[in-house]
């Protein structure tokens, strides 16, 4: 297990840490597009708004120094300030989602690289504190190398699997059950020729 995630009510797992993480990621590019992509109309929103404000001070100058024949300074529609105002809600709002879920996949990103999950994140950080107390030195099983870790991750045996696998939408399974697995053969060749010299 990795974590339980409230936002989709569900605990993230071996079977579907790889989609949790993939979710994370796409919408972390998603948000990060509509806000530079928007960033203009943001702009030009948030120019509107200051006007209103404007307008606003001067009505009320004007209303209270008005003569019968001064026409007043032409207002924005309901419609109009509310248009604006989402603008700038939306574009704060998509902005702030990338920001906080881009940590969230950026932190993510990193225990993949390092072969752990949450949990096993903070139960290795006090196993390694325990162990430099006794004067030995700790070394995470489960990491196979900031490569291996991702092809392992997403579950990539082939070249040809960057395109299936992690591009498209796939269902495959992860390695091993969750609970108990074996390398996969490319990772396990890998450690034992490095192993022999």
């Amino acid at each position: 297990m990795d974590h339980h995630c409230p936002w989709l009510n569900n605990c993230v797992g071996h079977y579907n840490h790889r989609y949790f993480f993939s979710f994370c990621f796409f919408m972390t590019l998603g948000c990060v597009y509509c806000s530079y992509g928007s960033w203009d109309l943001f702009r030009e929103a948030y120019a509107a708004i200051e006007k209103m404000k404007q307008l606003d001070k001067n009505k009320l100058q004007a209303v209270a120094n008005q003569t019968y024949h001064q026409t007043p300074p032409p207002t924005f529609s309901f419609r109009e300030r509310m248009t604006h105002k989402s603008l700038v809600y939306l574009w704060f709002l998509c902005s702030s989602v990338a920001l906080a879920l881009g940590a969230l996949t950026v932190w993510h990103a990193v225990l993949i690289s390092r072969g752990e999950t949450s949990i096993e994140r903070h139960i290795n950080k006090k196993e390694k504190r325990r162990l430099q107390a006794k004067g030995r030195i700790f070394r995470n099983h489960y990491n196979y190398g900031c490569l291996n870790n991702w092809k392992l991750f997403l579950g990539v045996d082939t070249g040809r699997h960057w395109l299936t696998r992690v591009l498209l939408p796939s269902s495959h399974l992860p390695h091993g059950n969750g609970i108990i697995w074996d390398p996969p053969p490319w990772v396990t060749a890998q450690s034992a020729s490095v192993m022999a010299v």
